[in-house]
């Protein structure tokens, strides 16, 4: 209730214009356990591109409750569909809610929420907790507790510290070593970042041309100051800017010399593209979804499948762990409850390459009409039409022998004659 509470309160003092929380909590969003900040870090395009893709992909993703009877896989009417769809606390759509949590995990290596419960045990909000947690196990039951200290909201400057039980919170860990704190990209990616950093104040030099010169022009004789000034100016006017690469016209006696980048400066280009690879390295995004020029080669499909399988799968597997163990009843779990991410939001590919799946769902009975336009966020057919499943009769079981003597197999023509 606590944090419920600071987060209620905050929001209506700054509505009437007397709260800092917004800049505490964006302090405490922001604060470092090392040497760099979140600030810093999305300075470099690639580390910010690298937050956006995977706390966008995994928060996006909308979520289904469901539950297994016998063989079956349904759909489940159940309270957690108001936090996890709806709103997952008074202030915070369910996307913000979860973007905040995996934005934490993603800089400092785990991020947190409090589960607010009602008075009957059903969950009825779900608070990021946008602090670092003191952790320590309690050696009477050898449970794991979580002390967070958070601003009071009250009054400026004075703070509240509150422990939660380790089923108290939804926790969630960007690497680990020993499941119990967090590796981020300021821990994994701390060399690269700070490296990057300094590469890229040399770079604003270079580009500002503070560096370097882009050439001379060289005259027969001496010039005075206010000769060279003048040239400098006019050469500038004519042939810089909008005239660039235009042909320059020089007066007799003159030549001009376009100076190329020097080795440093070709290192530091490479070197800018090498951070690129490692960003790409640490977070597991495909190096071409960094927007750092490398082209795939692959189809639009196949890079999704990629990014699917090889990034997101394995924080999927967390968060559904997790909040399934977290937000249902033991009772619930053994009637059969799970949460799963839906990952269409993921593979929905163009119109074309839709209808080809569904095609080939439908001919094999695998789906039938109603679930595609469950899909494609459409109605059910009237009269349980679209309940009915489909199959092409050009399959039959290969050792079906009489199939293939009528020729309603694969094989042959329908002549039913042995070759």
């Amino acid at each position: 209730m606590i944090f419920s509470n600071a987060i209620r309160n905050a929001a209506e003092s700054a509505e009437a214009g007397t709260s800092n929380f917004e800049k505490i909590f964006r302090d405490l969003l922001t604060v470092s356990s090392v040497g760099n900040s979140p600030e810093n870090a999305e300075k470099l395009g690639a580390v910010a591109a690298a937050h956006r893709i995977l706390t966008n992909s995994l928060a996006g993703m909308p979520w289904q409750i469901r539950r297994r009877e016998g063989e079956k896989r349904l759909e489940a009417d159940h309270a957690l569909a108001y936090p996890l769809k709806t709103r997952a606390n008074a202030y915070m759509s369910p996307y913000i809610a979860e973007k905040v949590i995996l934005s934490r995990a993603f800089w400092y290596g785990a991020g947190y929420a409090y589960i607010e419960r009602d008075e009957r045990g059903a969950v009825s909000e779900i608070i990021p907790i946008p602090a670092e947690p003191e952790i320590s196990v309690n050696a009477r039951d050898n449970m794991r507790w979580y002390k967070f200290t958070v601003p009071d909201t009250q009054v400026y400057g004075r703070t509240l510290t509150k422990s939660f039980a380790e089923s108290q919170i939804l926790r969630f860990l960007f690497e680990t070593y020993d499941g119990v704190g967090g590796r981020g990209m300021l821990h994994i990616g701390k060399e690269t970042i700070d490296t990057d950093l300094k590469a890229q104040k040399y770079g604003n030099k270079f580009y500002t041309n503070g560096a370097r010169l882009s050439g001379v022009i060289e005259v027969d004789g001496e010039l005075g100051q206010a000769k060279r000034d003048m040239l400098k100016e006019e050469f500038n006017k004519k042939y810089s800017g909008e005239n660039a690469f235009k042909v320059a016209v020089l007066d007799l006696g003159m030549k001009y010399t376009q100076l190329g980048i020097s080795h440093q400066e070709a290192q530091y280009l490479e070197n800018r593209e090498f951070s690129v690879e490692e960003v790409s390295r640490a977070t597991g995004i495909p190096l071409h979804m960094l927007q750092s020029g490398k082209q795939s080669y692959q189809s639009n499909e196949q890079q999704r499948l990629d990014f699917l399988t090889d990034t997101l799968t394995p924080h999927l597997v967390q968060i559904e762990q997790e909040w399934k163990y977290k937000l249902f009843t033991r009772s619930e779990i053994e009637d059969g409850f799970y949460l799963k991410k839906n990952e269409n939001s993921i593979m929905r590919g163009t119109h074309e390459a839709r209808a080809n799946y569904y095609q080939k769902m439908i001919g094999i009975g695998a789906m039938c009409a109603d679930d595609i336009r469950a899909d494609e966020d459409r109605s059910p057919l009237p009269d349980g039409w679209g309940q009915k499943f489909w199959m092409s009769k050009n399959f039959a079981p290969v050792d079906d022998d009489a199939a293939f003597r009528t020729g309603s197999g694969a094989r042959g023509e329908g002549t039913g004659k042995e070759e």
